[in-house]
């Protein structure tokens, strides 16, 4: 693994030193100065010290108080590392921080007023012995530390197990700590040299075990020096050779590709638990034949055999695969083959060992074989269907063979030195689900160490085809999004079976082999549909078992790679857009095909939809850029990669950023910052942390920003329900104000402000005395075509995130000022709560009230909506637009909301919803729409109408376009 950025902790000088001296509200600790040897140094954690809170998130800021405009935030730092030398203070975790210049960090000319402060991100509090004042003589060091790094005495350089190497310098002994506890020592050579010296270290034995291990360079005195993460192996022994040395059964845990060997196993395990689906018959002979070594023949075909190795390598008979092989087939995955049959029967066996639910046909194409693979398939593939050719026709003719004999809809080619992946099929075809116009999807094609050997093609404006991403990681965010390319690779493409046959197929001018794939991709698009590339779509690609590699070879169909060339940049030289010079930078560029523009949205976290109503509506947005043109990258300040959660935004087209590819927002703009036109903001807290980088590494950017509503209006509302008094009181009004100060802040620095409500844009037009521009911010809720009719239903319902305060509120109040009045006149009424976030403590109470249903999370909010018969929304706390609201209306159901909850909304009482604002208000409500069959369906079919016309695709797509051209940016015309 890559060496870590070296951020050794400081010392703490005297050890004795008082814990009171150094704490701030919410915070111990201290900035303990700069070194040139050391840089700056410091510690901090939260207060009270408790050993599993979270590491400090801190501002390292840049002030000259002679001159108060200048002031520059340097760096987002963390208090992580760690600090042995606290343990006498009681503090056990990691709480270091260390910083040094760079080149891309600022440092203005010397001024006697410079000063370094550091300071706790959200509260702004100041760490103890900050400021640090500047001298000219420190000030003059620095620059030095800039323009040509720190100086150190010892590094870490290569490590080739079971030897680890480095270098030192001086006289001074160092030592290699593992993992944070034991220390191999380091002597320096005799006699000493005058400049560095090297050292190489036996690593001890009980390492090698397959882990990931911390090794630390440090000096005798404990001052880190380096340091770095490694995976440790237990053997030395290359995954090849154990396949050509050793026997099987072979240990696939160590394989290259065990992680998607396990997906497979993982999701065939799960359907079997949830949904009770049979495992594969033959599972284990599926593993086993994935497992051995690629079965490859060289020079003349070599006839097939009735036998292949067996669970301990011995020759065992053949035994047939059991495919499942649909008699109403959604896909046909076509094959062409020529020799080879052990490459094409492993093919099969990995059709059949990857789980997928979308029914397919198998039509294997025998081009010419002469090692018996017409017979061979014959015995071992039932139900597959053969097709013979009597001479080799070539890769271009055998698919057009398969293609004409095909019965289902879509059309996948696959090479038959392939192994699909799981899920691969219903990832193949989600973009033609998702996007109307999509005529052509390739899929993630991967090499058998696990690297990266396509994702997607591009055909630079000379007419030249690069794989895009080749030898890279296959998880880097660049290449993990659904997309736009110029051309996919026919080893494992779909398409519409009617559109291939409109098109003709692959053109015969590139027979027998190579450009015809990158040739359909220019007729499909010549169509009018476009060519996207997949990447969960994963397929493990052997390449070049069936043609070779050498395009420079006299015989063999890879030569045709040279000769096909020339005739493919003829036919289609008008067509070719971009550079005409081939380069790694300027592809980063031209991959994103169809775009008129980049943006980059930050949040706090990975948007998770079914969790809360902010996360739908950061979809719900970034989904209309995208389909006004704009290609979206989304940075959430956690850096999280949340699995299913993540791999959706993937589908839908969005580049998701996320450690360790990225470890800060302040790296990740460095680095692309001036990629991006436009720059979506969510949250006030967000963009304060944000806007500083952003005008230092964007500045070209136009922002937006959406604050979903008021916090500080929110903050005053909740202040008001606790019916708080005095100092407490007053408190509350001081963060209310602070919060306020915050947000208004952000919003004179930006160049739009969203909001979606009406009221809160003429409060943020006031009190900025029209200073910040505001704007409607677009919400669409989708819901069913009609709403779920009255029969069946039962009972009230009330869904939120518990983890927001105001939702949490609303049940508690609700459960003691309204529920037991409407229990006396209707005991056999039931409240059901959904949701998130709600603790088991809190759970257990409320479900202890009677007829009070704790239901929890559920995965898909329309089930409630269609389940019972009333939505209630009792929020006395809170602002801007209420998503659960929405969803309800849209979804028909009758709601019963405090007028804080209808605000925003535009639902009016008596038409679409009923208001309530007292207790006996919510009892007869209640009563009404529960009794009352006719208002009901009345009042739902009103609220259903209201919503249908308030917040649908257009209405969004329409108040985004003008969003954009207020802020002269590019789009498309919403159709």
């Amino acid at each position: 693994m890559a060496a870590m950025l070296a951020e050794p902790p400081g010392t703490l000088e005297d050890s004795t030193a008082s814990l009171t001296e150094l704490r701030r509200p919410g915070l111990v600790g201290r900035l303990e100065g700069w070194s040139p040897e050391g840089g700056l140094s410091g510690w901090a954690c939260a207060w009270p010290l408790h050993a599993q809170a979270a590491p400090l998130r801190l501002h390292l800021v840049l002030e000259d108080l002679l001159d108060p405009g200048q002031r520059r935030v340097i760096a987002e730092l963390m208090a992580v590392q760690a600090r042995p030398d606290l343990l006498a203070l009681g503090i056990e975790q990691p709480c270091g921080f260390r910083f040094w210049w760079g080149p891309t960090h600022p440092l203005p000319p010397f001024s006697q007023g410079l000063v370094l402060r550091v300071l706790a991100e959200g509260t702004g509090t100041e760490l103890p012995g900050s400021p640090l004042r500047l001298d000219a003589a420190t000030h003059g060091r620095i620059e030095h530390q800039r323009r040509h790094g720190p100086i150190r005495e010892g590094a870490l350089t290569q490590l080739q197990m079971p030897l680890l190497h480095g270098w030192g310098r001086g006289a001074e002994p160092l030592q290699l700590r593992l993992d944070g506890g034991t220390c191999l020592p380091i002597a320096p050579p005799e006699p000493l040299p005058e400049g560095p010296w090297p050292f190489q270290l036996l690593l001890p034995a009980a390492l090698a075990d397959g882990a990931v291990h911390h090794l630390q360079l440090e000096t005798a005195a404990g001052l880190v020096l380096d340091q770095r993460f490694e995976l440790l192996p237990f053997h030395l022994t290359p995954w090849a050779a154990l396949q050509r040395h050793a026997r099987p059964p072979f240990p696939d845990e160590l394989s290259p590709l065990a992680r998607e060997r396990y997906r497979s196993l993982r999701t065939w395990l799960a359907w079997a638990d949830t949904y009770g689906t049979p495992l594969p018959p033959d599972l284990p002979l599926l593993q086993r034949l994935l497992e051995l070594p690629l079965p490859r023949t060289e020079g003349a075909p070599v006839a097939v055999g009735p036998s292949e190795p067996g669970p301990d390598g011995s020759a065992t008979t053949r035994q047939p695969l059991r495919l499942p092989i649909a008699a109403d087939p959604r896909v046909s995955i076509v094959i062409p083959v020529h020799n080879q049959y052990g490459v094409t029967r492993r093919c099969l066996a990995a059709i059949a060992y990857a789980p997928t639910r979308i029914p397919f046909e198998i039509v294997v194409v025998d081009d010419g074989s002469s090692d018996g693979t017409a017979e061979a398939l014959a015995a071992d593939a039932p139900g597959v269907r053969l097709i013979r050719h009597d001479f080799a026709r070539g890769f271009n003719q055998a698919c057009c063979s398969g293609a004409a004999a095909a019965r289902a809809p879509v059309l996948v080619l696959l090479n038959n030195d392939t192994e699909p992946c799981a899920g691969w099929l219903e990832e193949l075809l989600d973009p033609f689900e998702r996007w109307a116009d999509t005529g052509l999807v390739g899929a993630q094609l991967i090499y058998p160490d696990g690297t990266l050997q396509e994702a997607g093609g591009i055909v630079w404006g000379n007419g030249e085809p690069w794989n895009y991403g080749r030898g890279g990681n296959p998880h880097d965010p660049r290449v993990a999004y659904a997309r736009q390319v110029d051309y996919v690779s026919a080893a494992a493409l779909a398409i519409p079976l009617e559109l291939w046959k409109r098109i003709g197929g692959f053109s015969p001018e590139f027979s027998p082999a190579y450009y015809e794939d990158t040739d359909l991709a220019f007729k499909v698009r010549q169509a009018g549909h476009t060519v996207r590339y997949s990447p969960l779509a994963r397929v493990i690609h052997h390449e070049g078992l069936s043609c070779g590699t050498d395009t420079a070879a006299t015989s063999g169909l890879k030569r045709f790679q040279a000769v096909h060339g020339p005739v493919f940049q003829q036919k289609w030289a008008a067509a070719f857009e971009g550079s005409r010079e081939p380069g790694h930078a300027a592809a980063e560029t031209i991959k994103d095909r169809g775009i008129l523009g980049r943006a980059l949205c930050l949040d706090q976290e990975t948007p998770r939809p079914d969790r809360d109503a902010g996360s739908h509506a950061a979809l719900v947005e970034m989904g209309l850029l995208q389909e006004l043109g704009w290609k979206v990258t989304l940075l959430p300040l956690n850096l999280a990669w949340l699995a299913s959660y993540s791999e959706e935004l993937q589908r839908r087209g969005i580049e998701l950023i996320h450690a360790p590819f990225v470890l800060s927002l302040e790296a990740f703009l460095r680095e692309r910052g001036r990629e991006f036109e436009l720059i979506y903001l969510t949250r006030h807290t967000v963009a304060a942390q944000a806007l500083p980088l952003i005008h230092r590494y964007a500045p070209q950017a136009r922002l937006i920003f959406c604050n979903a509503d008021l916090h500080h209006l929110r903050q005053l509302r909740a202040a008001r329900a606790e019916g708080l008094e005095g100092d407490a009181a007053r408190r509350a009004l001081e963060a209310v104000e602070e919060v306020k100060r915050q947000e208004l802040a952000v919003m004179r620095e930006v160049h739009l402000t969203f909001s979606y409500s009406e009221v809160e844009r003429a409060v943020i037009e006031a009190e900025t005395l029209g200073e910040a521009a505001t704007a409607p911010c677009p919400w669409v809720v989708q819901g069913p075509e009609a709403s779920a009719p009255l029969e069946g239903r039962s009972g009230l319902a009330f869904l939120g995130s518990y983890g927001h305060p105001p939702n949490r509120d609303a049940v508690e109040a609700f459960l003691v000022q309204v529920w037991p009045l409407l229990l006396e006149q209707r005991p056999e009424l039931r409240l059901h709560l959904y949701g998130s976030g709600l603790d088991d403590s809190t759970a257990a109470r409320w479900g202890a009230e009677a007829g009070v249903i704790v239901e929890g999370w559920v995965a898909d909010p329309a089930t409630v909506y269609a389940r019972h018969r009333l939505f209630v929304a009792p929020l006395r706390s809170g602002a801007g637009l209420k998503g659960k609201v929405v969803a309800a209306a849209a979804h028909g159901i009758p709601q019963v909301l405090s007028p804080l909850a209808a605000e925003a909304t535009g639902l009016r009482h008596g038409q679409e919803v009923l208001v309530a604002r007292s207790p006996d208000d919510w009892c007869q409500a209640v009563l009404r729409l529960d009794s009352d069959d006719d208002a009901w369906r009345a009042m739902g079919a009103a609220a259903f109408t209201y919503a249908r016309d308030t917040w649908s695709r257009e209405r969004g797509l329409g108040l985004m376009a003008d969003a954009l051209a207020r802020l002269d940016l590019p789009h498309r015309r919403p159709a």
